[in-house]
């Protein structure tokens, strides 16, 4: 199996939006699964609905296969449904519940030949990816930060720099400010930075470097022997 992840320092920093533009450059050949931590009960929802998998969390984990629940529209979910994933997967999860899942998950649903890309960052912690990549969003403040967040920034193989004003940003009425301390911490990775220069597909950037890196990783599946 290989791995692709994608995390980022704060919601809304356009993990979902990166997602959908690498799904849409290879249609059918990623699943996608979103992970979701409960730290306490019924925080973090995407849906924000007493319906959704978390609030029917029974235990330490869920594994959401339901199409009804993954496709509706307007989610995370939803859109990566959407965009060409082989199969789509939603995963929550209390910290403690991490190592179990991940065990349920390689052996229900993955195998040797899956490519898998992974939302979050709590996951990372406890499944290695062979390419990893931070979405950083410079007009969201460093105190939106989690605390392990440059730590992410220096391991990610490629930096990926949204610049699209965030939906956060819009609904509180704030400019388009650059954070002074976000923008001097992302002078020290420039040289793997790459900008998301749409919100479409990977494969119509300019910047064709993260677009090499992944198709090198299709490539070499699709080069193993059965």
């Amino acid at each position: 199996m290989k791995v692709i992840s994608v995390a980022a320092p704060c919601n809304g920093s356009g993990k979902t939006s990166l997602i959908l533009a690498i799904l849409k450059a290879f249609p059918g050949v990623f699943s996608a699964a979103k992970f979701t931590t409960i730290y306490r009960e019924e925080r973090f929802c995407p849906l924000g609905d007493h319906d959704c998998a978390c609030h029917r969390l029974d235990g330490q984990y869920n594994i959401c296969t339901d199409p009804e629940v993954l496709s509706q529209p307007d989610t995370d979910t939803g859109k990566i449904w959407r965009a060409g994933a082989k199969q789509t997967l939603w995963c929550i999860a209390r910290i403690e519940g991490y190592p179990e899942m991940l065990k349920d998950l390689s052996a229900r649903y993955l195998d040797d030949r899956t490519l898998l890309l992974i939302e979050g960052n709590t996951v990372i912690h406890y499944l290695p990816a062979h390419l990893r990549l931070f979405v950083v969003n410079p007009f969201l403040p460093r105190s939106w930060w989690k605390g392990d967040s440059e730590d992410f920034l220096d391991k990610a193989d490629f930096v990926i720099v949204d610049t699209h004003t965030p939906q956060a940003m819009v609904s509180a009425g704030r400019p388009g400010r650059v954070d002074w301390f976000v923008r001097s911490v992302l002078s020290r990775v420039n040289a793997k930075q790459v900008a998301m220069e749409n919100l479409e597909r990977l494969d119509q950037w300019a910047d064709e470097r993260l677009y090499e890196a992944i198709s090198t990783i299709v490539k070499e599946d699709h080069e193993k022997p059965n």
